[in-house]
């Protein structure tokens, strides 16, 4: 049994068995990386062929919701759902300061950190 090794053929057919499971109903489920840094995490959500108009991010309480919407025709209001993914964000997280950036292939969400970070409580005696 031969193996595939040329890696661009295997990027290009992975990119189009996606696109043919959306296309005949089904949901992708995308790539998505944590990365953690000093001040901030950053959520990144590789997104090949979604433009940021069919994002969609939604904050509720500790629960992010990403999701991407397909619309079949420009003329009904028809929309079916590429993926949809749920994150429950660590308590540490300055939700008012969170920002998402679409840029080329990927959506990041920033998560920064909450300043201070854990402290130690002094303990009464009664």
């Amino acid at each position: 049994m031969k193996l595939i090794k040329d890696k661009k053929f295997l990027q290009n057919i992975a990119h189009y068995i996606d696109a043919t499971n959306t296309v005949g109903g089904g949901v992708i489920q995308p790539q998505v990386r944590l990365e953690k840094r000093k001040k901030e995490a950053i959520l990144q959500i590789l997104l090949p062929g979604v433009e940021a108009e069919q994002c969609q991010v939604i904050l509720d309480k500790n629960q992010l919701t990403v999701m991407a919407l397909h619309q079949q025709d420009s003329l009904t209001a028809t929309l079916a759902p590429l993926f949809h993914q749920n994150f429950v964000l660590p308590a540490n997280i300055d939700y008012a300061q969170m920002r998402v950036v679409h840029e080329g292939r990927e959506l990041r969400v920033y998560l920064p950190y909450l300043p201070g970070g854990p402290r130690l409580l002094d303990i009464e005696q009664r």
